[in-house]
């Protein structure tokens, strides 16, 4: 049986849709596949995973604050737990895919860290960063050098077009010095990085007061708090974006709506006046309506941005990206 844990190497890196995106790959080869989480929050991604047919478990939910964990729980039942959810995912299976925790460090309070979970499971390791700049090689070695022999491919993730020949001349060859080889450089996709205007409207709890045909992708969210020269500025270096402030500021709407903004948020349940709702119309910006405050609305996107990457049309189209841009047979053999 093989056993991969998928590690991640810094936040946000695709880790959870590459980990179940894999899963599924080796499940249309009529492979035997499991699927194992070491621990998380709550239990979306693992009803997703159910839904999609993935024989799946979660080792430790985190049920209240981490800090309640740290002195109340006991390390060696902790991992006990994830042993026992492995054992009866792994039965009678060709592959286990285990997905890692947020980074590979965390959790290692409570002694259920990747490091820690890689020796307990006696896993393969496949680390997965996201190129947020060139300092992530550091990263990654610092990662080799926890998992050592384990720990040998890796897969940049959310690579901008220009970096690729940087990588290909200089990042793998720093890597190689490390025994490390780079088993995949995947682009960067806005329909993976960002979420839908729909799905900004249901984790806010807005309705909408201009609706259009097109459920438009939002990648940036920027927040009207500013003078219109300052908010302008940011605007026009902004992509795909969505404006957040309150109702009552027009002037800065109407900026938004001229600067190419995906969607307006009116904040403080304060409807912006006739003429905004007449000229996002004419431009095909949608507005929604919250009725929190401009802080509190901006949290519940940024919550709804930490879950981006696990629906089933993103998996549909990560699975596309490793096919395309992954060495999944040099993965698999170097198990």
């Amino acid at each position: 049986m093989k056993k991969i844990l998928v590690s991640s190497v810094c936040e946000r890196s695709g880790k959870t849709s590459l980990a179940m995106s894999l899963a599924l790959m080796l499940k249309e080869r009529n492979l035997e596949v499991g699927y194992l989480k070491t621990f998380d929050s709550d239990d979306y991604d693992l009803k997703l995973a159910k839904d999609l047919g993935l024989d799946s478990s979660c080792g430790v939910f985190l049920n209240r604050p981490y800090a309640d964990f740290l002195i109340s729980e006991d390390p060696y039942k902790l991992k006990k737990k994830i042993i026992d959810e492995f054992d009866v995912v792994s039965a009678g299976k060709d592959v286990v895919i285990i997905e890692g925790a947020q980074t590979f460090i965390h959790g290692n309070a409570m002694e259920i860290c990747d490091i820690q979970i890689s020796k307990l499971l006696d896993t393969s390791v496949l680390a997965v960063a996201r190129y947020h700049s060139d300092f992530v090689v550091d990263e990654i070695i610092l990662s080799k050098r926890h998992f050592d022999e384990r720990l040998r491919k890796v897969i940049l993730n959310q690579v901008s077009g220009y970096k690729r020949t940087y990588i290909d001349s200089i990042v793998e060859k720093a890597l190689s010095k490390h025994n490390l080889e780079i088993a995949g450089v995947i682009p960067t996709d806005p329909t993976l990085l960002g979420i839908f205007v729909s799905e900004i409207a249901a984790a806010t709890n807005s309705e909408y007061l201009v609706k259009t045909a097109k459920d438009e992708i939002v990648e940036q969210v920027l927040v009207g708090a500013m003078k219109a020269e300052a908010a302008l500025s940011h605007m026009r270096s902004a992509r795909n974006f969505a404006f957040v402030t309150g109702g009552d500021r027009g002037d800065l709407i109407l900026l938004a709506i001229e600067s190419g903004a995906k969607c307006i948020i009116a904040t403080g349940n304060l409807e912006p006046s006739a003429t905004v709702i007449t000229k996002a119309e004419d431009a095909g910006v949608p507005i929604l309506l919250s009725k929190s405050d401009t802080a509190t609305t901006l949290e519940m996107i940024q919550r709804k941005f930490g879950r981006v990457g696990i629906r089933k049309e993103k998996l549909s189209k990560m699975m596309e990206l490793i096919k395309r841009y992954v060495n999944l047979e040099g993965i698999l053999s170097s198990i």
